[in-house]
């Protein structure tokens, strides 16, 4: 098979696109023929090696989602045929032609989701779900905030905040992006490069301030300034580290507005494991009732993997970059 992997942790260039043996599916998993499958913000930091916690064993496939087809199953499965299509996320290997996946980690796809929008909403679906409606507990009337929302992630969080009947407020870098986000819904953009923005949350919510915020970049100029535009008791939902993976938070800002600080994805791992699972058959159906909107921003070859990887990393994409096999 075809695919796009690593020898060597480094920059772009070291993802080689060659020949690999076939995988086979041990018990209890199916082998998927890769449709489509994206790039994310993680594949970058386990391919860079900057983060000593991705350990890389030659040659590493990259990919955490994928849709496709059943291609294989192994001893044991008889929840799926030959030909189901089928969303996955696996731990890694999605980069390929053909790749492996547990039972627990593929539900079906359903025929009116293109497989594109398959890909982009395996992983990404039950994040934003999550990080929406059972951490940051968004509701009807209020008016929340989400930061990187012309990212694949962000752009469904507007969708489904919107759903959920609040105001929404989405940051992004530049006005392409700032195009994006209003496309899919946001009341109102802010650029986060170039404007005040607890100055800009004060203005657009009249002096009120937000309910909820949803951060992905971990910037803690970003991070701060949003605290500063929450309302007293006003929570604080973190599910990324795209600029660090440390935040320096102005503490006397945070306990004097009684602001509730969250992380998105932890938690009990049966509980997160089970919700996860239910989250993502209910962003489906979502998405083949066109409720959901997936961006894309290119759609290109796998053979391409390490030019989506520039730009990825450039921070000029804005939606989903998808890879197809």
């Amino acid at each position: 098979m075809k695919a796009a992997y690593l020898n060597s942790p480094g920059g772009p260039e070291v993802i080689v696109y060659g020949d690999l043996p076939d995988p086979v599916p041990g018990p209890g998993q199916v082998l998927v023929r890769m449709r489509a499958t994206t790039v994310n913000h993680v594949d970058t930091i386990w391919r860079s090696g900057i983060r000593p916690y991705f350990k890389i064993v030659a040659p590493h496939v990259l990919g955490i989602e994928l849709a496709g087809e059943i291609a294989g199953l192994g001893e044991g499965v008889t929840s799926f045929k030959i030909g189901d299509r089928v969303v996955g996320r696996p731990t890694t290997g999605a980069y390929a032609e053909l790749a492996v996946a547990d039972v627990s980690e593929v539900v079906k796809l359903p025929d009116t989701v293109s497989f594109e929008d398959g890909a982009g909403l395996g992983t990404t679906g039950p994040i934003a779900w999550r990080a929406v409606v059972r951490v940051a507990q968004v509701r009807a009337g209020e008016a929340v905030l989400i930061t990187a929302a012309a990212s694949g992630t962000g752009s469904v969080m507007v969708q489904i905040a919107k759903a959920a009947g609040a105001f929404v407020i989405g940051t992004a870098g530049g006005q392409r992006k700032l195009d994006v986000v209003r496309s899919v819904g946001a009341d109102a953009v802010i650029d986060h490069y170039e404007e005040d923005v607890a100055a800009r949350i004060k203005e657009i919510t009249d002096g009120r301030g937000i309910d909820a915020a949803i951060d992905a970049t971990c910037s803690a100029p970003l991070v701060n300034a949003v605290i500063e535009g929450l309302r007293p008791g006003g929570r604080l939902a973190i599910y990324g580290n795209m600029a660090s993976p440390e935040l320096t938070l102005n503490v006397r800002n945070t306990f004097f507005k009684g602001v509730k600080v969250m992380g998105v994805q932890g938690g009990d791992p049966a509980q997160v494991e089970a919700e996860r699972e239910g989250d993502l058959i209910g962003m489906l159906r979502l998405a083949a009732d066109g409720k959901i909107k997936l961006v894309k921003d290119k759609i290109m070859p796998l053979s391409d993997a390490a030019e989506a990887h520039r730009l990825m990393e450039s921070h000029a994409s804005g939606g989903k970059l998808i890879l197809t096999s």
